[in-house]
């Protein structure tokens, strides 16, 4: 009777841990241009992607994403935000994109940007969010 309970418990759904939370990394120099408020924007590795966080940051705001000395961007950038803060957001690298945001959905959605938004040889990347009239 023992050896049937010690097979139970592998179905138990406390037998597993969660899955810890991403670590947050520095990839990207971010800056906040003068004339806005500061902005808190995480990023962390997602398997090969490398997200950028917006969920915490304010309803709108800009930041601009730049590459440390010596080192190439990420192969994969993806955006993270919250379908509830803001409506729209707005890539420009080599390419601008516009990403909408839907306002129904999940709490998370994360995007990632298409090829050709940022080369090797692009400077920054400006991230820039809010609502659609803004843009």
């Amino acid at each position: 009777m023992l050896a049937g309970c010690a097979t139970v418990k592998s179905h138990w759904p406390f037998a597993r841990a969660p899955a810890p939370a991403p670590q947050a990394v520095g990839e990207l120099i971010v800056t906040v241009p003068a004339d806005s408020t500061p902005q808190v924007v995480l990023q962390f590795w997602e398997r090969n992607t490398l997200v950028i966080d917006l969920q915490s940051a304010a309803s709108a705001g800009q930041v601009r994403l730049s590459r440390r000395e010596g080192e190439g961007w990420p192969a994969r950038i993806g955006v993270r935000m919250s379908p509830t803060r803001f409506e729209q957001v707005e890539v420009q690298g080599a390419q601008r994109i516009v990403l909408p945001v839907s306002s129904s959905g999940p709490s998370a959605v994360t995007v990632e940007l298409p090829p050709g938004t940022y080369a090797a040889d692009t400077t920054a990347i400006t991230v820039r969010w809010g609502l659609k009239s803004a843009f």
